[in-house]
């Protein structure tokens, strides 16, 4: 069993997988997607959407349209911003958050996952928007991942600060590859087919209202869940909480799939996710026996 992705653990809305099977039926895959799934996100988000290809098309377009020298990475985070950065030629230095915003200086770009990945550690949009003065008084740049903020009841950073994020995590459909850019997003990065036309159709016509109340659902669940599995393998293995559906471990166990984090410069520890309760019982009976 596969704990160790961070999609949704109560799936898709309800309808949307059916949605793209109608998709593919009509044949909608044969003419050019009409970005009509911007304006069900719009609604959702409740600031402007520029849809891509999923989220790393996004962190691509976004900050190459920024045009750093350098990428601030608080360390650990999501592993392929430095994949990125190398593609785009960019210097990567890695540290503490606060030793980054003390070196950040004109040409840097600070980039945060918030929540973060793999930590699952959580900043108010005050702190962010304080980072972004600091950062501005140094003339540097932030750049926000908030890929997993609908999981927890924090309000987006946008449009005051540039945001991307993905939404094949909450609407659990990484295989449609829809990602965003929120906020104030200069025309320019905007290429006239952003999406692929069968998450265009599913989108716009599961609706905001749809997609607003699976947020609920989602949280909901994750913030009665997550604790209860937390508590559970805390009994056991060193477990650093999070309000996210993910969190940290130290441990390993070929029972399950977790995923290690050795690459992040965390050996012996790993990250797991929860799935359904039945499901998470799985979890803790690998890791802590019967």
């Amino acid at each position: 069993m596969d704990f160790s992705d961070n999609l949704n653990p109560i799936g898709p809305p309800p309808g949307l997988p059916e949605l793209v099977l109608a998709a593919a039926e009509r044949g909608v895959y044969l003419r050019f997607p009409a970005n009509l799934a911007e304006e069900v996100l719009e609604r959702y988000e409740g600031v402007e959407v520029a849809l891509f290809n999923g989220a790393t098309e996004a962190l691509m377009t976004m900050v190459s349209a920024l045009r750093p020298k350098r990428l601030l990475l608080p360390w650990p985070t999501y592993s392929d911003y430095v994949r990125i950065a190398g593609l785009l030629g960019l210097e990567v230095v890695r540290g503490r958050l606060d030793e980054l915003v003390g070196l950040a200086t004109s040409g840097d770009l600070l980039l945060i996952c918030n929540p973060n990945n793999p930590t699952g550690s959580v900043m108010g949009r005050d702190e962010i928007l304080e980072l972004h003065r600091i950062l501005k008084g140094r003339g540097a740049q932030i750049l926000v991942d908030e890929s997993f903020l609908d999981f927890v009841d924090e309000e987006t950073a946008a449009p005051d600060v540039p945001v991307v994020k993905s939404y094949g995590k909450i609407f659990a459909i990484p295989g449609l590859r829809l990602g965003a850019a929120l906020g104030r997003v200069r025309q320019d990065v905007k290429s006239p087919w952003r999406i692929n036309a069968l998450a265009d159709y599913a989108i716009y016509n599961i609706g905001a209202e749809t997609l607003r109340r699976h947020r609920e659902s989602t949280r909901r669940y994750v913030a009665s869940e997550g604790p209860r599995v937390q508590e559970a393998l805390s009994r056991c293995v060193e477990v650093i909480k999070s309000r996210l559906h993910f969190f940290v471990i130290k441990g390993w166990t070929s029972a399950v799939k977790i995923r290690p984090l050795d690459d992040l410069g965390m050996p012996g520890y790993s990250r797991v996710s929860i799935k359904r309760r039945e499901d998470n019982e799985v979890l803790i009976k690998a890791l802590c026996g019967a």
